[in-house]
């Protein structure tokens, strides 16, 4: 036996023992996408049996003894059998992340590569039962037959087209994704060209073992992104408990936090700002009139006319608020909304007195947002304005409480509104 043999012996068993060590740590780690974590792991632990029959094929090719006799037969079949439920997998696992992240695949794409390998799986049973495949000569030595390059065939036209039908979703894909198909696409057709033609090189059982590894990464990299989809989505419901709370103490103002996030987020789309920017400032939003958990209660459902010292107390809530998110040091951008939502575009607000692009531009948005709902909102003393009257005061008020262009974009808000819908 040459020393190849033997280090593609090693490699082999070594590769099993790796894949059966990786498909436990994906069972254990299943709790995210439970289809994507069995597909993984089931193309895992076939590679893993593809090794360990690559090994035995191998081991006891040679041999004349009986056991050798049955074993280099039935490894033979097992490494072949092995290949073709492998890539169904692949293919299953192709079609179960294209279709998640949004894509499409019309039913007689899904059926003309799963019609091929169930072929391929035809043939290889058969060629048990009528001698073909492959053939051994008295030394329990094996040659391929015709029907070997059939299969052989078969299972690389399953694989370009599982190719084709990638590509065709290519939009869909995220960048470890496409590198991650790309090589588990064409490496193996490499492994099966270069095996076809360099006889006795176990290059298919490398390349097998290479691609698999790279889809568990890929699969840990979307686990890990999913810990962080679950932290945001747990900030998210913090942040709207903590809006609800805030909401709840002004019984004159229940929703206004919800309402002036949605009317941020229509501004932000209308700016064109990106998907996490538009989060970003909704959650701003939600928390901006997080100061007034420190205003009493007497003050802020004071049913009369507030005088000047109670007054000062309401207008500390934006400093307040700063305050508190400040504390927040992972999300510093937080406190943008809460300290300068009352800030004039002339200088005039409070509590700092900036002016102009002094002003966060997030801070002017949710200026303009809290105004709006201020002025479309039920109050003890009086309904919602109607909506004339509202665009008016938008008008008027641009350029000296408002940023000029945001008030612009309310006021296509506005004009959109035609049934005047923005309103409590």
């Amino acid at each position: 036996m040459g020393n190849f043999t033997n280090i593609t012996i090693i490699f082999d068993f070594w590769s099993a023992v790796f894949c059966f060590i990786t498909a436990i740590v994906v069972l254990v780690t299943l709790k995210f996408d439970k289809k994507q974590g069995v597909l993984v792991m089931g193309m895992l632990l076939t590679n893993a049996v593809l090794n360990v029959f690559e090994a035995l094929a191998y081991f006891y090719r040679g041999d004349v003894s009986e056991v050798a006799y049955w074993m280099v037969r039935i490894s033979n079949f097992i490494v072949f059998f092995s290949n073709i439920v492998l890539l169904f997998l692949i293919s299953e696992f192709q079609c179960h992340i294209v279709k998640k992240n949004g894509g499409h695949y019309a039913k007689a794409e899904r059926l003309i590569p799963v019609i091929i390998i169930g072929i391929s799986a035809l043939l290889l049973i058969l060629s048990r039962v009528f001698g073909f495949y492959y053939t051994f000569n008295e030394n329990n030595e094996y040659s391929r037959l015709d029907s070997y390059w059939i299969m052989l065939a078969l299972h690389e036209v399953a694989m370009v087209i599982i190719m084709l039908l990638t590509i065709k979703n290519w939009r869909f894909l995220s960048l470890i994704e496409r590198i991650e198909f790309l090589m588990f696409e064409f490496l193996p057709l490499v492994g099966l060209v270069i095996q076809t033609y360099v006889y006795g090189v176990s290059i298919t059982t490398v390349v097998n073992t290479v691609t698999i590894l790279l889809v568990f990464l890929s699969f840990e990299l979307n686990y890990a992104n999913y810990a962080v989809i679950k932290e945001r989505r747990l900030l998210n419901e913090v942040i709207a408990a903590f809006a609800q709370a805030i909401d709840e103490k002004d019984k004159y103002t229940g929703g206004h936090s919800t309402r002036v996030a949605k009317y941020s987020v229509m501004i932000a789309k209308k700016m064109g700002l990106n998907a996490a920017k538009v989060e970003e400032i909704e959650q701003m939003a939600l928390l901006h009139d997080i100061g007034k958990i420190g205003i009493p209660d007497a003050i802020i459902n004071k049913d009369g006319k507030l005088t000047d010292e109670e007054f000062a107390v309401i207008k500390s809530h934006p400093a307040l608020g700063g305050e508190i998110l400040s504390k927040i040091h992972e999300r510093p951008e937080l406190l943008v909304g809460a300290r300068w939502h009352h800030e004039r575009y002339d200088g005039r607000g409070y509590p700092d007195g900036k002016k102009g692009i002094e002003i966060p531009f997030e801070a002017r948005i949710i200026c303009m947002a809290d105004s709006y709902d201020a002025m479309t909102s039920n109050r003890s003393y009086r309904k919602y304005l109607p909506q004339d009257v509202v665009r008016k005061e938008v008008e008027r008020c641009s350029g000296s409480q408002f940023d000029p262009e945001i008030a612009a974009i309310m006021l296509s808000i506005i004009d959109e509104d035609i049934d005047y819908v923005l309103h409590e």
